[in-house]
């Protein structure tokens, strides 16, 4: 039996383990990253003390195997009362670390009730703070600034996390144990490297046998790297992980002209990452894309920070167990 991590967070991830999910003879684990503090996972976790549930829940709902209502529900958000803008899901996850004592007990209880086909492991146990000190020296505090931020022109030097949050036992056990780790697709400062930039990740990444893939985003971030290519994304997540990655699997499908329109509606030009790594083997091309267009849920507190283009599940999902059987 194979062995899959993905690690990452959010949509990114949720579309991956979608497409995992139903693999025959594959164990999929999914690492996720652990620095959100915007929305409705930012208000509970100041409110309420609980480590961030957003984009956990959304991996517990990529493996589960209920009936569409249950799904359903752990997506809903409230649009009423005291709990307007709220998820229910993270309502439940918030309370089953109270009832657990712990939020990877309480994300074990979940996946029980979702009954997922594999395992969702934070990154880390504790308190995660993200940090990013930008190349004039000036610093952002916290996902959701730096999910908000424009710091384009200035650039990002580095990122960080709060010293004390460092790799779970559980999730280190899954990275050296992997025959695949998939990194991706996601935000670059907001979910992916924050995900790679925990404490003893990359010593856990070197110490691994598995192969490395990056599942290449589709798009750049408005005020963030608009005009990265492919190599911008390679090179910044090889200085995070201390390795090269092995393979980098990359979408060579346009996207449809209303979503062009869509996409520049609220995102303006740069719109889809260039290849420009065209003589590395590493790099794989195939038909990755989704041609539905993605729209905001209704009261929904961070949805200009979310992606209007994304992956096709079962494209994904082909591409793997082509990457897979040709090993």
């Amino acid at each position: 039996m194979k062995k899959i991590v993905t690690i990452g967070g959010g949509t990114g991830s949720h579309v991956v383990l979608s497409g995992l999910r139903d693999l025959e003879d594959v164990e999929v684990s999914a690492v996720v990253a652990m620095t959100d503090d915007g929305g409705s996972t930012g208000v509970l976790r100041d409110e309420l003390g609980v480590l961030p549930a957003g984009d956990v829940r959304q991996c517990l709902i990529a493996l589960s195997q209920e009936r569409d209502t249950l799904r359903k529900l752990m997506t809903y958000r409230f649009e009423d009362g005291s709990l307007a803008g709220h998820n229910f899901g993270n309502v439940f996850l918030a309370g089953l670390e109270k009832v657990t004592g712990s939020f990877v007990g309480g994300v074990e209880e979940a996946g029980k009730v979702l009954n997922i086909r594999g395992r969702v492991i934070p990154v880390v146990d504790k308190e995660a703070r993200l940090h990013a000190v930008l190349k004039d020296g000036s610093q952002l505090h916290g996902e959701d600034q730096i999910n908000h931020a424009d710091f384009e022109k200035i650039g990002i030097e580095k990122l960080y996390i709060n010293s004390g949050a460092v790799l779970s036992d559980a999730a280190r056990q899954a990275v050296i144990e992997a025959d695949y780790i998939f990194i991706g697709p996601g935000n670059q400062y907001c979910s992916v490297l924050p995900a790679l930039s925990v404490e003893n990740m990359s010593k856990a990444l070197m110490q691994s046998k598995a192969k490395l893939v990056y599942l290449s985003n589709l798009t750049n971030k408005k005020g963030h790297n608009m005009y990265f290519g492919l190599s911008d994304y390679v090179n910044e997540i090889e200085k995070y992980i201390g390795r090269d990655l092995d393979m980098i699997l990359v979408n060579s499908t346009a996207p449809s002209e209303d979503q062009v329109k869509y996409y520049e509606l609220h995102e303006g030009d740069g719109i889809m990452i260039i290849d420009d790594m065209p003589h590395d083997s590493r790099v794989i091309k195939k038909d990755l894309l989704s041609l539905y267009i993605n729209k905001a849920q209704k009261n929904d507190t961070i949805a200009s920070t979310r992606s209007f283009i994304r992956h096709d599940s079962q494209k994904i999902k082909d591409a793997i167990i082509g990457l897979i059987d040709k090993a």
